[in-house]
């Protein structure tokens, strides 16, 4: 059962979609194997010469004799794409091996698709390839991770009796004389009944050794780059949810959990698709993180494997494809509870949510915007009478448009990086005095060339744009000067104003537009930046193009169209 009466938007469309059956049986698609004959497993690369995948996910996986890349043999079927390594690092066996897949670092992906092959392990289909080494590479965005360090993986292996010390991670492209690539159990938007009979195996024991909790009613906490997910556990834990933080337990002690679940509650993506190791007929209450995805593959066919309750209940109002969560009303009226507005947490974490979206350069998602709408329009009316608020969060002039403006930042050594200025104002120090040794500065849509000045042996440093620092951090090395100008295009539009702030307390002049400006032997604590539109009536800054914005994941900076996906 599926309930979207507390979305927003409780579309009929929505709600015959969530209700669509997913499962393949037998007279669908009968499981198999294929052999690749002298194909090469190319282990996992996040990007090739600095350059990333054309679908985000990241290069490996096997290509066969003929050199046609399998894409089937990545995390997920279709995703994924091969890379050419030099002839003299392939490594060749006449072995004949077993491909148990790509094995994610992220859980979500983990428990759905890094498990899909393992049926074939239990299948009748593995008794001609019992002596067969088993085989596997790991799709990771981190430096150091192995199968010994994703610890709760490794456990759902051995109680899915995969003989985990037998494993062999390959780590240089290898050719093998035969590679068995079995059929994947589980897709984006369908699942079959060999992958339900894995879950089933891991439910199984889980109720085996079952110990009893006095708290059936808990919310999986992500937590991850969630802005506002301690609200929603909080309100949860009001109405007596234990918070459950994964990462804080083993997994036997997170399937104990969940196979004594009675009311199942997260917000979408890796931590929802635990309750694949829910009873059937469990209640489950799932937030979605942005709008519209509500519809979230994974999540349709894991809510059927084991045939949830499912209640979907729109809590955000997430308008930069960061996730921000809110207490809504749709929430409220889920537990019976008075909607008398949104509290003051609420408008000062949307607050922050959007200056910090508006500082890395964020795009507003206008779907998004569309489908909060009246929600949203409520939200900002009802935020709007909090000037306190506003003014206390050093908003940037015309945030409500959402509109990415131009920002800055500077890092003083005993302090790090500040948070991002916006236009007008001020970054560093006026009282105290710690001298500023780098800055950054950010102007979608435009190029912004910047530079420092060190002293009279060293000069100048090379100009540099976003997301490139001027100056250095780490070496206790302070600046005396800087210079700024934009691209020839933001030329045209604004003149760019700078001064700097010195340890003598005094500003200097205002210089613009690439204009050398020196402290004199003064360190410097602080800088500020305008724009000054050039012919103001004609400028129109909602006209800007903004195709060069910048997005941020995982502390890594991509260029739009290098948007890696996120699930």
């Amino acid at each position: 059962m599926v309930n979207v009466e507390y979305l927003y938007n409780p579309t009929d469309a929505v709600k015959n979609y969530l209700d669509k059956s997913l499962f393949l049986d037998e007279k669908d698609e009968k499981l198999g194997f294929e052999v690749v004959n002298n194909g090469t497993i190319l282990p996992y690369k996040k990007t090739i010469d600095g350059k990333y995948s054309q679908d985000g996910w990241g290069f490996g996986g096997i290509v066969d004799g003929s050199g046609n890349y399998l894409r089937r043999s990545f995390v997920n079927s279709g995703a994924g794409q091969a890379y050419t390594p030099p002839p003299e690092s392939i490594q060749h066996s006449s072995e004949t091996v077993i491909y148990l897949g790509m094995f994610h670092s992220t859980w979500g992906h983990a428990i759905t698709d890094g498990i899909q092959r393992i049926w074939f392990l239990k299948s009748e289909l593995m008794n001609q390839f019992k002596n067969c080494p088993l085989v596997y590479l790991l799709c990771t965005k981190r430096e150091i991770f192995t199968l010994e360090s994703y610890k709760s993986f490794r456990r759902l292996l051995e109680i899915l009796e995969v003989d985990v010390d037998n494993l062999r991670l390959i780590t240089e492209p290898t050719e093998f004389d035969k590679i068995i690539l079995p059929n994947s159990s589980f897709a984006i938007g369908k699942f079959t009944a060999e992958y339900r009979e894995s879950i089933n195996r891991i439910r199984d024991f889980a109720m085996k050794n079952r110990i009893p909790v006095a708290n059936k009613k808990f919310y999986y906490f992500h937590g991850l780059r969630q802005m506002g997910e301690d609200r929603l556990a909080e309100y949860f834990k009001s109405k007596g949810y234990e918070i459950i933080q994964p990462e804080n337990l083993t997994l036997d002690e997170q399937l104990n959990w969940l196979i004594n679940c009675e009311s199942f509650a997260s917000t979408l993506g890796s931590a929802s698709h635990n309750s694949l190791f829910l009873r059937d007929g469990t209640e489950a209450i799932f937030i979605p993180r942005l709008a519209n995805t509500a519809t979230n593959y994974f999540q349709l066919a894991v809510n059927q494997v084991n045939s949830v309750n499912a209640n979907y209940i729109d809590s955000t109002l997430s308008l930069f494809g960061t996730s921000f969560y809110i207490i809504s009303e749709q929430l409220k009226r889920l537990f019976g509870d008075k909607w008398i507005g949104y509290d003051e947490e609420d408008f000062k974490n949307f607050l922050q949510y959007v200056k910090d979206g508006l500082g890395r350069g964020l795009n507003i998602n206008q779907k998004a915007k569309e489908y909060y709408d009246p929600v949203l329009e409520d939200f900002i009316s009802q935020l709007k009478r909090r000037e306190d608020l506003i003014k206390g969060c050093g908003m940037p002039k015309g945030w409500e448009t959402f509109q990415p403006t131009l920002s800055y930042q500077t890092h003083v050594g005993r302090k790090g990086w500040s948070t991002c200025q916006f236009e007008e104002q001020i970054s560093g120090f006026l009282e105290d005095k710690f001298d500023i040794q780098a800055v950054k500065i950010n102007f979608p849509g435009h190029k912004v060339f910047y530079s420092v000045y060190y002293d009279e042996a060293e000069g100048w440093s090379q100009e540099v744009t976003f997301p490139e620092i001027a100056g250095t951090t780490g070496k206790a090395k302070s600046i005396y000067g800087m210079r700024v100008r934009l691209d020839e295009k933001g030329a045209k539009e604004f003149d760019i104003l700078y001064r700097i702030h010195k340890f003598d307390g005094t500003w200097t002049p205002w210089a613009k537009n690439g204009e050398a400006i020196y402290s004199h032997g003064q360190k410097l604590s602080a800088i500020q930046i305008k724009l000054e539109p050039i012919n103001s009536a004609e400028t129109d800054t909602k006209k800007f193009d903004y195709t060069q914005t910048f997005w941020l994941k995982d502390d890594e900076i991509y260029l739009q169209g290098q948007r890696p996906q996120i699930n």
